[in-house]
């Protein structure tokens, strides 16, 4: 990763590293609990590891050129991460960046670490001279929702869903 310097005093973002991995886990997990209607979150038990699992295979870099990055407070304490990749844009096959995920840990939540990570992901796309940044939120998950309209981000699609069975 070029060096991207966080702008909240205190606080620092690094790459990530194999002792990250198990951190990495965790906040995929409950951002993705946190993102999905209380009736799945209820029967998360029968799918969530096969998510974590495939974010595993994505972190290893097999599914999307992408870096992760993690956030520290001055005690060199994990409070946050943010992961980017590299996609096409589903509509016009331009390159984009694509955030695929983005959490900081409950207590550190309120402090603006959110704005200056989503800050953080459009300066890691401008260094690679990507036109746009691309992420999907889900519709249970109204913070994020909340964060992401206040910088600017803005539906353009919408995924639908019906469960068969």
């Amino acid at each position: 990763m070029d060096e991207l310097r966080f702008p909240i005093d205190g606080y620092t973002i690094r790459d990530a590293v194999c002792d990250d991995n198990g951190f990495i886990k965790d906040c995929m997990r409950e951002s993705i609990l946190m993102s999905v209607p209380d009736n799945e979150r209820e029967l998360s038990g029968l799918w969530i590891e096969d998510i974590l699992s495939l974010t595993s295979v994505a972190m290893d870099g097999g599914m999307m050129r992408s870096e992760i990055m993690i956030l520290e407070n001055e005690d060199s304490k994990r409070t946050g991460m943010l992961w980017m990749g590299i996609s096409r844009d589903q509509f016009t096959c331009e390159e984009t960046g694509y955030l695929l995920g983005l959490f900081v840990i409950g207590e550190s939540r309120g402090k603006g670490l959110g704005n200056a990570l989503i800050g953080c992901a459009e300066d890691w796309c401008r260094k690679r001279h990507l036109l746009s940044m691309t992420l999907n939120v889900g519709s249970s998950n109204v913070s994020a929702k909340d964060l992401y309209d206040r910088l600017g981000l803005r539906e353009r699609s919408t995924v639908m869903r019906k469960r068969i069975l």
